[in-house]
């Protein structure tokens, strides 16, 4: 085999590896198997403290049942936060504009997930030589239920006595904001506390088929400039970061919940995270003394404007990869033209056909770059087979046909590297679109953040039942594409070639239908674009 069919042929291998290691396990995350405990389980692991008290840290017993308490609900325009008198905990917190299933009647998304052996979210621990949760603490509040509407603020404050001390804490919420504040003030601690602890429980809800929404996979942490990702898998051994903590958030693909902590630079936060029993838990501990924090917290759907708008830097938080200097402004069209269309399906076709138009020079001059390759085929076929056993003197007069006929051999190579960014920020920009999530587009398309699947058969490779038309389509596409192309390449090497449609059929296949679509778009109107430069005649026209 020639040894470009053989890259050929690698390169395809290496799609294959980068699509199951990659895509799949970012779509589909297994689910985290409860870690084996060695020693007896503990409701929180004790994270390393930079200086260890003179007594040994005592480990708390193991949690009692979680006591009843009132309900305290918060309802807003953009959700329905739900509290409980019993530790003070947030409950639940419904998105309004957001539901569980495509059908429009399906309940809004929660974003409280419980787990049946840990807290619900905001839990407050004293730490020190003995440590005590509020678990049980019998808050008092003095409202039971608060509508705010529009822009309008309230607070509302919780108090109750943990370990003999007062502790209080105070929510402030707002009518069109997902941000939230929290302080937390726990009045002249015995000497026995050390530092005071906020955490954030989350329940890994199990799925029983790839079909079902994870809402959180990943923990996420900004530390300085640096953004870490931990999937909840690895967090099995626990993980402690200790300097410049901006911010920790359970992350999915459109939905983020973030804690958002206040310190000075000089009195560093440190932050704990742990995976257990099917539950993560995230939790922010202040600086050694200090038992007043602020928090601001974040809970709501993953929208570049809206965290721009919650500042923190939680715009971070959408990862739009390398190119993010192409896909903010491609998703930021993408809107635009939706307050027109009110079709996202209709401006991913729109957004592709500009961004297609824009090429069609550099495009152009690709294609005709290769055909005139095509056309010199025979001449540098005899070259080899005169000067196979003289290399250097090969080389040299192929490049003098170049030369002679003004070809330059990766002139159908550069104008595509060139659109390479645009292409790859546009499908991190789909990709990462919570605009796209339950938005339909056309006939069984009503979802273009989920496969296409027509029917309920089920099919091998297929996670949802369904036959997948859309994707079919686009494979049929690539593959007329792949044949209009001119190449230089033998018959054995085209052949070969014509192997990559397949390839990445079997890939789209449980994409998103709004990356499928826009991949199919782009196949179709190069087709076009390829037919236009190859009909009858455009040569003599040319050269006249």
């Amino acid at each position: 085999m020639e040894r470009r069919a053989l890259i050929a042929v690698v390169i395809s291998l290496v799609i294959l590896i980068v699509y199951q290691e990659v895509v799949i396990k970012r779509l589909y995350p297994p689910i985290p198997a409860p870690p084996v405990e060695e020693a007896p389980p503990s409701p929180v692991a004790e994270p390393a403290r930079p200086a260890p008290p003179a007594e040994a840290p005592v480990a708390p017993p193991p949690p009692a049942a979680l006591a009843e308490g009132r309900d305290i609900v918060i309802d807003t325009e953009l959700y329905r936060a739900v509290f409980t008198t019993a530790g003070a905990r947030l409950k639940s917190l419904q998105l309004k504009r957001y539901r569980t299933a495509v059908q429009p009647d399906s309940p809004p998304l929660e974003l409280v997930l419980k787990s049946p052996v840990e807290d619900f979210p905001l839990g407050v621990e004293l730490r020190g030589a003995q440590t005590v949760s509020d678990r049980n603490v019998a808050y008092q509040v003095d409202r039971e239920r608060i509508e705010i509407a529009g822009s309008r603020t309230t607070e509302i404050t919780f108090r109750g006595e943990l370990a003999g001390v007062s502790i209080s804490k105070r929510v402030t919420a707002s009518g069109d904001r997902y941000l939230f504040g929290v302080d937390v003030a726990v009045q002249a601690p015995p000497p026995r506390f050390s530092e005071l602890a906020l955490s954030w429980h989350e329940g890994i809800a199990a799925r029983g088929t790839p079909a079902h929404e994870v809402i959180f996979d990943t923990v996420v942490t900004l530390q300085g400039t640096k953004l870490r990702r931990e999937s909840f898998d690895k967090l099995a051994a626990g993980s402690l970061l200790e300097s410049n903590i901006a911010w920790v958030a359970f992350s999915g693909p459109y939905f983020l919940a973030a804690m958002v902590p206040r310190a000075e630079p000089e009195n560093p936060l440190r932050v704990f995270m742990k995976s257990r029993e099917h539950a993560v838990m995230t939790q922010v501990l202040l600086p050694a003394g200090q038992f007043t924090g602020h928090f601001d917290l974040y809970l709501g759907p993953k929208d570049v404007d809206i965290l721009e708008e919650a500042g923190h830097s939680l715009r971070r938080a959408v990862d739009l990869g390398w190119f993010t200097f192409v896909a903010l402004p491609l998703l930021h069209a993408l809107r635009f033209s939706n307050r027109l269309t009110h079709n996202y399906g209709i401006d991913i076709i729109l957004l592709t056909v500009v961004i297609k138009i824009l090429f069609i020079p550099l495009t152009q001059k690709s294609l005709k770059s290769m055909r005139e390759m095509q056309k010199l085929q025979p001449q540098m076929a005899a070259i080899r087979e005169r000067y196979k056993d003289k290399p250097e003197e090969m080389n040299r007069e192929i490049m003098e046909l170049y030369r002679r006929h003004k070809v330059n051999p990766f002139g159908g190579c550069l104008p595509m590297v060139l659109q390479i960014p645009v292409f790859i920020g546009l499908y991190q920009a789909l990709a990462n679109a919570v605009e796209l999530r339950h938005a339909g587009f056309a006939g069984w398309i009503n979802d273009l953040s989920a496969p296409d699947r027509l029917g309920s058969i089920q099919l091998p490779f297929v996670h949802q039942p369904g036959f997948p038309v859309l994707t079919l389509l686009m494979g049929a596409s690539m593959f007329v594409q792949q044949w209009m192309t001119p190449t230089t390449a033998d018959p054995s090497q085209q052949r070969v070639m014509l192997i990559m449609p397949v390839l990445f059929t079997f890939m789209f296949i449980n994409f998103p239908s709004g990356l499928t679509l826009y991949w199919l778009v782009n196949n179709i109107l190069t087709i076009a674009q390829q037919y236009a430069m190859n009909r009858p005649g455009r040569d003599t026209r040319n050269q006249r």
